[in-house]
């Protein structure tokens, strides 16, 4: 019995000792939380449920890290545009909303490891015979500040694209016809479609991108921490778990 005590006290030292050990590497704006700017109308990564909490793909994995790290999460709901600036002007540890690891990008954060390859794809009503040989010659709904907005505004000139600060009202334009389609990951336009009847998704040619946390700019350790969780999370089938589980509800 005796034994038994002392190897549970054991593993629970052992446990303090890692989390401390994490916890001495790293600083966040508020001590004990792990504070995040995020665009909640991105499903499966992140959206609200009927009580107002962010759910998703995101929402899981920080937890889990959080975890992990001693933390608390502590989301801050905003447009995608704003979320992108939160880290850059100290009022939030990380951008956690869905984000493209662009060289752009890595200027303005210090990405973590990237946990998931998504494309673009297009997003119609199902009686619309839209593909990427007629894009250019569509309105095209996208968010501000996303690939898809780039893509759109470099392929097909900013007269074609129309641009909203939250999916939500892009979606509701496309059932409005005051768009022909949208272009948007395709976890999430998949998540939109089948929320919404009468849409349906098309895929692109456009080249995979990856996803990660963008941390505060060099916040180094807090980058590295959050990746030692991640990365086992990857490399123990987690991560893809939870990626399946919300992509099929």
């Amino acid at each position: 019995m005796m034994k038994k005590i002392v190897a549970i006290l054991c593993a629970m030292m052992l446990t303090l000792t890692a989390v401390s050990a994490f916890a001495a590497d790293f600083t966040t704006i508020e001590a004990g939380k792990l504070t995040m700017s995020t665009s909640p109308d991105f499903p499966p990564f992140e959206n609200t449920d009927d009580d107002g909490n962010i759910i998703g793909i995101e929402p899981d994995l920080i937890a889990l890290i959080c975890e992990k790290l001693g933390l608390e999460p502590n989301w801050l709901a905003m447009d995608f545009d704003s979320a992108l600036l939160a880290p850059q002007t100290g009022k939030a540890d990380a951008v956690v909303s869905g984000v493209t690891v662009r060289e752009d990008r890595k200027t303005q954060f210090d990405f973590t490891t990237s946990y998931v390859s998504i494309h673009q794809a297009i997003v119609c009503k199902e009686d619309k015979d839209i593909t990427m040989d007629n894009l250019g010659e569509q309105t095209i709904g996208v968010q501000n500040g996303t690939t898809g907005q780039i893509y759109a505004v470099d392929d097909f000139g900013e007269d074609n694209v129309v641009a909203y600060n939250t999916y939500s009202v892009a979606f509701l334009a496309l059932t409005n016809d005051q768009v022909d389609c949208i272009v948007v990951d395709d976890l999430v336009g998949k998540a939109y479609a089948a929320t919404i009847p009468g849409l349906k998704v098309v895929e692109t040619t456009y080249e995979a991108e990856e996803f990660a946390f963008g941390v505060s700019k060099g916040n180094t350790a807090l980058v590295e921490a959050i990746n030692e969780v991640l990365e086992g999370l990857i490399a123990d089938g987690t991560v893809e778990e939870i990626i399946l589980k919300h992509s099929m509800n």
